[in-house]
């Protein structure tokens, strides 16, 4: 009995708009790769074939994705007679509306052809002896989960499901390996072994828009022969994608830049004309990329089908590296060392200064998160009562013919949104900014709001000082201070510009060290992860064959000498004692290696000290780098002040007061803080457009006080609706990002307009962006027609439709299908630690 297994096909897979004679390269590519798959199968001629979801790559596939799956079928059909072929539709088959049983469907038609796309669907096949389940994306996303049951009556018991597998969770369909000859599993792209009986094949070709995590793996599918229980993969070429060797960026140095670039692309075998290309710039800032505009950049990206470019990671900053408990003790800190570079720190300024910052300073600034909200009730006009959770993670709301759905969105801000208008909450609704320009200045401000501005506002507040200043201060403060007597001090153009070199170089240094100690902890968590996932596995692997070892001798002592040999089938008789001593030989083995691993697996359930020790370090480096960023600043903000002013020498006793110092210290520090939140968001807004726009659009930044977007060969001259429409999608979720701070500033973030004015490919690169940011913002609430939310509802953790205003029928709300389905392959209970050994767990 061989089983063809196949997955994740997605026929009608377009990406990257390039066209050739009427069809997008990349859906050629599908079809060529499922193709060649279907020859294959034609040449093994396996018994039965399994498509285990994501046939098609959306809800409504192109004309030209169900031909290429139809000409398949009847190939299969003409040449493999007896083979029946069974399918299950997977997320991205599945319309949003249950009553729509979507394009398979039609396919369920055609003879010997079982597609199953709603209900869980039983096939008994008399002449294979064979049990087929299939599972298709509804019955695994139902409440409650499908209970797939085999059928001990037939030879083979074959289980198909779309869907995630999680041997710990709590929700999803519940499946018991034991009792499937084979579980065909759909729904990873990448081919691995989850049990060994359950198995993902992978996708047949490359089928993400970033597809570098795949670059080095054989794309294809699995044979697998029941009866001798052997696995074969076999390989199906595709378009080739190439990760290019990362180069090391020297900020300043385009020549060596250009050069380097030139030297990757030469080493590649065959070049890069055709494929799908990765360059990664490491140790990069988003403008270090224009030092490749022009003939360079737009040259690689002719020959090549895409060419994707990529600066290096950026330094994520732990929340506790600018969330300081002490923030006004930070300030004062700040001050007192302005203060005393000017020679103005005396007993009466540190006085001033510990009456504008006091310790409960930080109490004027808002506690609590913005956003915070699980839930959603209240009356929606020409809606209805809306009384809905909203759960962690992604959530879209859509439908609703735009009104409705703005009516929800209006609830939404009014109910997460109490409280006294600012930035962040500004930011957090997404209100009050329609252009690019206004979205960046929102963006900033509440990014140096979070980054300690808010306290140096209500510092100057306290000094009667308005808090709504130029970046760099408009008064002119004494330049050159000389005080009499002991302790001199003179303050010179070229000192405080030989200190912000020498701040400049520092700085330089330390992020270099951030990156390293980043690095090492990346790779020394991943190596815990791993070391941990290993041990779990083989800790798996001896539970599993505990039990089977387990059976097998309950089954010799019930039958006695007459049990049939385990290898020949004959009857024991006087090889009975024989055999079962090796049998508990083998069981004690078993036992003792298994409980070895159990205490492995407990040991790195915790972090491992060095891994602790790393997360410290990297914590200390990254408070530094914001320490010295905020010195830096001050230095240039100083430096522009002396080279823009006239030096003068006057006694501060005579020229200002106390309280005038100090306020002219805070307002460098605020302008201090706030080039740094400009740099800040541009920095990761241009790293988000960057890969939003599929590497269209370079980076973000601002001239003359103006917003300037950055292609490949220059400036965009000619900037479209769409283009500014996603640099502002790209602003938000930069700083949202920036200003979450895991939910201790913002627990949540709408996202609406203008998401639907960018091209489908642009909104289903934000919604997998989005995904990764969950861990910064725990909640994203999208408003949307729901075109990308129908052509990814895996990404999803809920999906409300809003009734159509006309219909009157029905919940205000509507739950549609969400989230990849999850197959629970069930393992036996873990005891509470301390309280049974391996043995009394494998025993049970």
């Amino acid at each position: 009995m061989i089983v063809a297994h196949l997955s994740d096909l997605h026929l009608g897979f377009r990406a990257y708009g390039r066209v050739e004679r009427g069809a997008n390269l990349r859906e050629r590519d599908v079809a060529a790769a499922f193709e060649r798959a279907v020859q294959e199968l034609v040449r093994i001629a396996p018994d039965v074939v399994v498509v285990a979801g994501d046939v098609f790559d959306r809800p409504d596939p192109p004309a030209g994705a169900v031909v290429a799956l139809a000409r398949g079928l009847e190939s299969l059909r003409s040449s493999l007679p007896e083979a029946p072929v069974l399918m299950v539709a997977g997320p991205r088959d599945t319309p949003r509306r249950p009553a729509d049983p979507g394009a398979l469907a039609v396919l369920d038609t055609f003879p010997n052809v079982e597609a199953a796309t709603g209900l869980t669907r039983s096939i008994l096949m008399e002449r294979l002896d064979l049990h087929a389940c299939l599972v298709p994306y509804r019955a695994t996303v139902r409440h409650p989960a499908a209970l797939p049951e085999s059928d001990p009556k037939m030879r083979w018991n074959l289980l198909v499901i779309h869907g995630s597998t999680d041997p710990a969770g709590e929700r999803g369909v519940h499946v018991d390996p034991d009792e499937w000859d084979y579980i065909a599993l759909g729904g990873e792209h990448r081919r691995s072994n989850v049990v060994a009986n359950a198995r993902y094949p992978g996708s047949l070709e490359r089928v993400a828009l970033d597809p570098w995590d795949e670059a080095a793996d054989e794309k294809g599918f699995l044979t697998v022969d029941l009866e001798r229980d052997e696995v074969v993969f076999h390989p199906i070429p595709g378009r080739p994608v190439v990760a290019l060797a990362p180069i090391k960026v020297v900020s300043g140095n385009a020549d060596r830049l250009r050069r380097r670039v030139r030297e990757v692309v030469a080493e590649v075998p065959g070049g890069i004309d055709g494929k799908i290309v990765r360059l990664r710039l490491e140790g990069a800032s988003p403008e270090d990329l224009l030092a490749l505009q022009g003939d360079e950049l737009t040259g690689l990206k002719r020959r090549a089908l895409h060419l994707a470019v990529e600066v290096g990671r950026e330094p994520r900053v732990p929340p506790a590296a600018w969330l300081p408990v002490d923030a006004p003790g930070l300030l004062r800190d700040a001050l007192e060392g302005e203060l005393e570079r000017d020679g103005l720190l005396t007993e009466t300024t540190q006085k001033v200064i510990i009456e504008l910052v006091p310790d409960d300073l930080v109490g004027t600034l808002e506690r609590e998160p913005i956003g915070l909200l699980d839930s959603l009730d209240g009356d929606v006009p020409g809606v209805g009562r809306v009384s809905t959770s909203l759960p962690k993670g992604l959530t879209a709301v859509i439908g609703g013919a735009g009104h409705a759905r703005q009516a929800v969105e209006a609830l939404l801000v009014q109910v997460g949104g109490d409280g006294p208008p600012g930035p962040l909450r500004r930011l957090w609704s997404g209100q009050g900014a329609d252009t690019l320009d206004e979205t960046i200045s929102l963006a900033t401000e509440a990014v140096a709001a979070s980054r300690g501005l808010a306290i140096v506002d209500a510092a100057l507040l306290r000094a009667g000082e308005t808090a709504a200043v130029e970046p760099v201060p408009s008064a002119a403060p004494v330049r050159l201070v000389e005080r009499s007597g002991r302790g001199a001090v003179r303050v010179h153009l070229e000192q405080v510009a030989a200190e912000f070199r020498a701040a400049e170089r520092d700085l330089r240094g330390l992020r270099a060290d951030v990156v390293e100690v980043d690095g090492d902890l990346e790779v020394a968590t991943m190596g815990w992860l791993r070391e941990r996932q290993d041990a779990e596995t083989t800790l798996n692997a001896y539970r599993d064959r505990a039990r089977e070892v387990r059976a097998r001798l309950k089954k010799l002592e019930a039958a006695g000498p007459d049990a049939p040999c385990p290898t020949c089938g004959r009857v024991l008789e006087s090889h009975y004692q024989e055999v079962l001593a090796e049998l508990n030989e083998d069981w004690e083995s078993i036992v003792q290696d298994g409980s070895w691993w159990k205490s492995r697996w407990e040991q790195l359930e915790l972090k491992p000290s060095h891994l602790q020790e790393l997360e410290g370090e990297s914590l200390r480096f990254h408070a530094a780098l914001e320490a010295g960023s905020e010195g830096a600043e001050l230095l240039r903000v100083r430096l522009s002040e002396l080279s823009e002013r006239e030096v003068v020498s006057v006694p501060p006793t005579q020229a200002r007061g106390a309280l005038s110092a100090v306020v002219d210290a805070l307002r460098r520090v605020r302008s201090a803080r706030s080039v740094r939140a400009t740099d800040m968001l541009l920095d990761r807004s241009s790293r988000f457009l960057c890969r939003i726009s599929g590497g269209r659009i370079l980076t973000v930044s601002m001239v003359a006080g103006r917003a300037v977007l950055n292609g490949d060969r220059s400036v965009l001259a000619l900037v479209s609706e769409e283009d500014r429409a996603t640099a502002r999608i790209a602003v938000r979720l930069a700083a949202a990002s920036l200003v979450a701070a895991n939910g201790k500033l913002m627990a949540s973030l709408v996202l609406a307009e203008p998401f639907d004015r960018l091209d489908l490919e642009a909104r289903i690169r934000t919604l997998v962006l989005t995904k990764e940011l969950l861990s910064e913002i725990p909640r994203v609430i999208l408003f949307s027609g729901g075109e990308a939310v129908d052509a990814r509802p895996e990404l999803f953790d809920s999906i409300l439709e809003v009734r159509d205003e006309a219909s009157g029928v029905g919940p205000a709300l509507r739950p549609a299908a969400a989230g990849p389905g999850r197959t629970l392959l069930r393992a036996p209970r873990k005891p509470a630690r301390g309280t049974a050994t391996f043995r009394n767990e494998l025993s049970s």
